[in-house]
């Protein structure tokens, strides 16, 4: 059975040579039943699948492929999430249709169609009704979108304190980068987030927004992808902590000044005083939420 599956695939291979031609002979990717992660040479290869095929062989990579048993599906999702990550498959390219996918790679269409639903909700394909399939680019938010739903789904004992935590890791950071790498397009962002806190007093659902657009937008000014990734999960977590927090006397008034005097610090370039303004903020606010909470609880 392996040497007919070897001459089925080297079949395949000769049938398709003058379109899918390779420069090289191809590192096998498993070894001893386990699919090797990372075969040597990936990282030099490109093609396209929506036109011309390029020489450079990616596409005989992706078809060079020996599925185990055990959650095929899985198994071709990650094949292509590889050549995505190796940068052989680019945003843009459409992948081949389900049918040549099936045969070429030894699956049932069913398999196919599973993996691109899990690519899908990885974020790394987009499916275009009676277009095809094609990679697009991942952006921050759907790269957080798992951590946002364990989030979600997990019960904390002490949810405010740890947001409080994790913010300090994160936001205080972020202002010091800010500082250092923020252009002025990213002052011009946090400005405008500080006009609409300004103009949304009184009305604590849209003061809210702008507040939390304020600390994306600093986080976008690190210019470190990592940081919006790492704040888009606690967005929500963040919307409820600013809407409790505005309920404490001048607390809107106060919150203003406090990012008033980040963006001072940010814009004069001083990432020492940019990180303690952070931190006087978060514990202000911490203190503000702690108040509130306090409060309802007499009240119960």
């Amino acid at each position: 059975m392996a040497r007919a599956r070897e001459l089925s695939h080297s079949n395949t291979n000769q049938d398709t040579g003058q379109a899918l031609s390779a420069t090289r002979d191809l590192t096998p990717i498993q070894r001893n039943g386990i699919i090797n992660p990372d075969p040597d040479g990936w990282s030099n290869h490109r093609t396209t699948l929506n036109g011309p095929i390029r020489p450079e062989g990616a596409m005989d990579e992706l078809f060079d492929f020996h599925p185990r048993r055990d959650k095929l599906y899985k198994q071709v999702a990650d094949r292509i999430q590889h050549l995505i990550i190796a940068d052989s498959l680019r945003p843009g390219d459409r992948l081949p249709g389900e049918r040549e996918l099936a045969e070429r790679m030894g699956v049932s269409r069913t398999v196919v169609r599973e993996a691109v639903c899990v690519l899908n909700d990885r974020g790394l394909v987009k499916v275009k009704a009676g277009c095809g399939t094609y990679v697009q680019e991942l952006s921050p938010r759907d790269a957080a979108a798992h951590i946002e739903l364990f989030l979600k789904l997990r019960q904390a004992p002490k949810p405010f304190q740890d947001i409080h935590e994790i913010r300090r890791v994160i936001e205080v950071e972020a202002a010091g980068l800010a500082a250092q790498r923020a252009t002025t397009q990213d002052w011009l962002a946090l400005e405008a987030a500080m006009e609409g806190m300004a103009t949304h007093r009184g009305d604590r659902e849209a003061y809210m927004e702008c507040d939390l657009a304020f600390h994306s937008a600093l986080a976008a000014a690190t210019h470190n992808d990592l940081f919006s990734v790492l704040l888009s999960p606690i967005s929500d977590l963040l919307r409820k902590v600013i809407l409790i927090s505005v309920y404490a006397p001048r607390s809107e008034d106060e919150g203003l000044a406090h990012h008033r005097h980040i963006l001072t610090q940010v814009k004069q370039r001083d990432p020492e005083k940019a990180r303690q303004a952070m931190r006087e903020h978060l514990d202000h606010a911490q203190h503000q939420v702690e108040m509130v909470r306090n409060q309802m609880d007499e009240c119960d």
